[in-house]
């Protein structure tokens, strides 16, 4: 187990939390004292209006993991950071589109800190539209007609769309400044070749059909397209949060699940540390086979190395700067507080999704920092936990496993609808409260359900516009809610054995009809321990924030962080609030953005007002 003790390594937490009181009118005179452990003041524009929808955030830059705090000013640009961990100094940075970032330094808790734009400060159109979300530019890219992606092989424009979003979004967003640089097409025929698997995935796609796509999108941008349309500034229910951010890793962390609470209860959060207290959320840096852990109270970060360390390497075909080790992927909290890590630990493979490589389960008690590995005949990408305590597993073409802890049993099961490749791979995995066992194949674009009463199988396939679904859900109705790589969200309602759809929001694409997010992931949380109970929360993981449905009242609600290059998968209720984790590829394969920080990792917590 290893302390970090120095600045080198980031991962970024974050804490949102608001009162409706805060923000319910302007601020009088006495309203404008900060409070004793915060920071308040307002912010106007060069013509000394009020500002709203502006992101202030307060860095603490004298503690190693750089606590930070960000709130949206409201109607009367103002604003109060509370709470603030630390006395500091501070460094206050306030972000809002079509202005240039301004930042304050040396600021004490406590303080008024009032800011006021200049005329200098303004941007232009092509500046501030380089500070809107990817998906705000990937709806310039124009879809191959009909007959261009039937004649490539696909069924329809939906099915080609939704592939290229799958395969393209993966791993990063498609839109950040690096991958909208103007490209020829032998140039994205080269970038296409950096890695493996984007190499097969392009393949996949008909190479031909998608560089001609990509390279159409580049001339678009390249003769001054912008995007169409420009994000909201944050008002009402979505400026209402505080953004709280602790740094852990390093700029080549690939963090990408977390672990905070046991899902059945998540008043059971991950156990602290030898030694420590305190509450504990835990990632996996699957490029390095580590575990991290962060006390959201103090900011301390640990991080051990997975001792289990196979003589063959997974093959990922990512970038060469990993050295990819034990290849952590998912991480659940089981009802004792110990995490069950999905990774690889040893040279016997499994049935096997590739020809080298296989996850499978260590099972880590932080209170002991002790370790215990299980070796499973299947490959293991995704798990979840059954009140029995059962470990439900994904990552198999058309095959669902079970490993039980208590009598040291695995059972697979053969799917009755078989899919050639990658199209039968099961992706995301959920128990419901009446123990039926749900799954979603995204490239061969099914859901299915095992029935542990009747011991069977059966297989949905996805109508339109759905497509790709992901990390699927269970609400507390048994109701089945999908997030899908074309920007959509689903449901299934087994009573009613029918699907609904919304088309998330965000800028649209016309042919065919949807969202231009991406979602990778999305949580229910059953219990209402985040807010209302069943609320359904999507990873907008093109669009740099977090989106909450209220399944009764179908309404959308997007909170947008103010970091570009958000890209979030996992989400879990912990604490009053939603956490997710966040990651990218390497710094030195990010193009330098003005309006992006470093591409750390970070764990993120979302709180409402209640």
């Amino acid at each position: 187990m290893r302390t970090w003790a120095t600045r080198s390594i980031p991962v970024l937490a974050i804490l949102i939390t608001a009162s409706l009181s805060q923000w319910a009118s302007p601020p009088l005179a006495a309203e404008r004292e900060a409070p004793t452990r915060g920071i308040a003041g307002i912010v106007k524009d060069e013509a000394g209006h009020p500002l709203a929808g502006a992101w202030v955030t307060a860095v603490n830059t004298t503690t190693t993991s750089r606590p930070r705090e960000t709130v949206v000013t409201d109607e009367s640009g103002h604003y109060v950071v509370p709470d603030l961990p630390g006395l500091g100094p501070y460094e206050i940075r306030v972000r809002v589109y079509g202005y240039a970032d301004r930042w304050i330094k040396n600021v004490s808790v406590g303080a008024v800190v009032d800011i006021e734009y200049g005329s200098q400060d303004r941007l232009g159109s092509k500046e501030t539209a380089a500070q809107y979300p990817a998906q705000y530019w990937v709806s310039l890219l124009d879809s191959p007609s009909d007959s261009k992606v039937k004649a490539a092989g696909f069924a329809d424009q939906r099915a080609w769309m939704g592939q290229l979003a799958m395969n393209c979004m993966l791993c990063h967003q498609l839109g950040t400044s690096i991958t909208r640089r103007p490209k020829t097409r032998a140039e994205w025929d080269a970038v296409l070749k950096l890695a493996g698997s984007m190499d097969n995935f392009a393949n996949l796609l008909n190479r031909d059909l998608l560089l001609d796509t990509l390279a159409g999108w580049s001339e678009k941008i390249q003769g001054g397209a912008l995007p169409p349309e420009s994000p909201p500034k944050p008002t009402g229910k979505e400026a209402r949060y505080i953004l709280s951010e602790w740094e852990v890793g390093t700029p080549f962390s690939y963090q990408h699940d977390l672990a905070a609470a046991y899902v059945w209860d998540p008043t059971i959060g991950a156990a602290p540390p030898k030694g420590a207290a305190g509450k504990w959320i835990y990632t996996g840096d699957i490029g390095w086979g580590t575990i991290y852990g962060v006390n959201t109270e103090t900011g301390q970060v640990k991080v051990w190395d997975i001792p289990f360390v196979p003589a063959k390497k997974w093959a990922f075909q990512s970038w060469n700067v990993y050295p990819w080790k034990s290849n952590p992927h998912t991480l659940e909290v089981d009802k004792d507080g110990r995490l069950v890590i999905l990774a690889d630990i040893s040279d016997e493979d499994g049935a096997g999704v590739f020809p080298v490589g296989n996850r499978d389960i260590v099972i880590f008690d932080p209170r002991t920092e002790s370790w215990i590995p299980i070796v499973t005949k299947c490959d293991t990408h995704t798990v979840r936990i059954d009140q029995q305590g059962r470990y439900w597993l994904s990552g198999n073409i058309d095959l669902l496993c079970m490993y039980d802890p208590s009598t040291k049993t695995e059972r697979q099961w053969k799917l009755p609808v078989e899919f050639k490749s990658i199209g039968g791979f099961l992706y995301g995995i959920d128990v419901a409260p009446d123990g039926t066992v749900w799954f979603s194949q995204p490239w061969g674009n099914t859901i299915g359900r095992y029935d542990p009463a009747t011991d069977t199988i059966k297989q949905w396939e996805i109508p339109a516009p759905g497509f790709g679904p992901r990390r699927l859900r269970t609400d507390s109705k048994g109701n089945v809610w999908l997030p899908f790589a074309n920007g959509h969200l689903g449901v299934y309602e087994p009573k009613t054995e029918r699907f609904r759809f919304w088309a998330t929001p965000g800028p649209k694409r016309q042919s065919p009809s949807s969202s231009a997010d991406y979602h990778y992931n999305l949580f229910v949380d059953r219990t209402g321990n985040a807010g209302k109970r069943d609320t359904v929360y999507i990873s907008g993981t093109d669009s740099d924030g977090i989106i909450a449905f209220d399944p009764e009242t179908e309404a959308f609600v997007t909170y947008r962080v103010p970091t570009l290059g958000f890209f979030i998968r996992e989400l879990e209720a912990f604490d009053g609030g939603i956490w997710t984790v966040y990651s990218n590829d390497p710094a030195k394969h990010v193009e330098k953005d003005p309006n992006q920080e470093a591409p750390v990792p970070r764990l993120v917590k979302l709180k409402f007002p209640r």
